[in-house]
């Protein structure tokens, strides 16, 4: 069966109102009637058009029944006493991994919370990682189309159970006998809300939905296809083009990444979590964001996943991708046992090239913020001799060439980013070779 959202799409394509038959001086003739912004429409038609133009409007009355019995059917949820104070478990699963009363840690799994429980032991710190940006215009028609209504922000998660489709942890209230497979989401109820702020045929009450607890500042929504989540993204040309182009050439230089796509007017990628605990930086970090205190906090887990993220600011000082931060990069960990098993898949670089400067340089030397990373490794020796163990392929400049001309998008500077690209990285390639060029930047 079509997801929800396929299904409200077809719904939308198909016309209003029905055909009315009128008798003129002893002849019959065939309107199609409507109502449209407030205005009623009266449309004569042709004999041929008759049939068609009937056989859509029957096709979208059964759909509208069929997406009501959809929704009927959907996960409701109301915030118990229980749940608005905070006193309940966090699960992993069907796993209690963390207790809480009134808002107040009672006690928590060490190997097995969330990596935020164990730093801040805050369940207020927990909810506000998986909520919605509210200053995103279709999240906050979201949440009245749902009926929310909180003076606290990170509460919102609550009315999905604080569920994720990023990770397995939720909240479940004391004295709730709710599973995990009550909770998890199964449909896209509110995809075309949650990008399109839509708001046709929604219910009444508030409803189980992924995109509260969805994080980020660009409209988004989740798709069901399948049985598995897929990510839909807006954003300018410039910016859905650095999105495909760094997901490809990530995949050139040997970095680990989420395969984007284009599905017009948006960019797409299917969820990479669905097996695992996608756990943000921001979970064993904060807003501390200097890469020397991240390296730091990264190495102990493993010298493999130190030098993934070694790697990632590389790729991210060729692509000149700025907006890497503590919740779009992070560690991958097992559902059942919390063991650590890699840094995540880069994602998120719809603000690289040239999507915030029309000047981007060759010349690494001139680039400030190249000189970040520069700076870093130069300050670090442990950084610096995991980076120089790093091994970064050849490539041509025809390589990048063909990454762009598989993207069916046109931008200023696109002809001369294969030469700009391939000169960072192979400076950058170069830059710690050895000890003279070292003192480059």
């Amino acid at each position: 069966m079509a997801s929800l959202s396929e299904l409200l799409a077809e719904y939308r394509l198909l016309p209003l109102g029905n055909i009315y038959p009128k008798q003129i001086n002893g002849k019959t003739y065939h309107y199609h009637q409507y109502f449209q912004n407030g205005r009623r429409y009266s449309v004569l038609l042709q004999e041929p058009e008759i049939a068609p133009l009937q056989e859509k409007i029957q096709r979208r009355k059964e759909l509208e029944e069929v997406i009501r019995e959809l929704r009927s059917k959907n996960k409701k949820v109301t915030l118990s006493k229980n749940a608005n104070e905070l006193t309940g478990q966090i699960m992993c699963g069907n796993t209690p991994v963390a207790w809480f009363k009134e808002g107040k840690l009672i006690c928590y799994n060490d190997e097995r919370a969330p990596f935020v429980i164990s730093r801040t032991e805050s369940i207020e710190e927990f909810l506000k990682l998986r909520v919605i940006d509210m200053s995103r215009t279709n999240a906050r028609i979201l949440k009245r189309v749902l009926g929310i209504h909180t003076d606290e922000d990170y509460k919102t998660a609550l009315f999905a159970y604080a569920l994720s489709v990023s990770d397995h942890y939720w909240f479940r209230p004391k004295n709730s006998k709710l599973h995990y497979e009550d909770v998890a989401f199964d449909n896209d109820l509110y995809f075309e809300t949650a990008i399109k702020g839509d708001t046709t045929l929604y219910p009444n009450r508030p409803s189980m939905t992924p995109e509260i607890t969805t994080t980020g500042s660009f409209e988004k929504g989740w798709r069901y296809i399948d049985g598995s989540w897929y990510l839909y993204k807006t954003g300018t040309q410039k910016q859905i083009f650095a999105e495909l182009f760094c997901s490809r050439f990530a995949r050139l230089i040997g970095v680990s990444t989420v395969e984007y796509q284009i599905e017009d007017p948006w960019i797409v990628c299917r969820n990479f979590a669905e097996k695992v605990n996608f756990e943000p930086m921001a979970a064993l970090a904060g807003s501390q964001e200097d890469y020397a205190s991240i390296f730091h906090i990264l190495i102990p887990f493993s010298p493999s996943i130190a030098k993934d993220y070694l790697r990632l600011l590389f790729f991210d000082s060729v692509v000149y991708n700025i907006d890497r931060h503590n919740e779009n990069f992070g560690l991958e960990r097992n559902i059942e046992n919390g063991k650590v098993l890699r840094l995540a898949p880069n994602f998120d670089n719809n603000l690289a090239l040239t999507a915030t400067t029309d000047h981007l340089t060759s010349d690494i030397s001139k680039d400030g913020f190249v000189r970040l990373f520069v700076n870093f490794l130069k300050k670090d020796a442990d950084a610096l001799a995991l980076f120089q163990a790093l091994s970064f392929p050849d490539i041509e400049r025809s390589d990048i060439q063909a990454i762009c001309n598989e993207i069916p998008l046109d931008i200023p500077g696109k002809e001369e980013l294969p030469a700009v690209i391939l000169a960072r990285y192979q400076a950058l390639k170069e830059l710690f070779n050895n000890e003279h060029n070292s003192k480059v930047c």
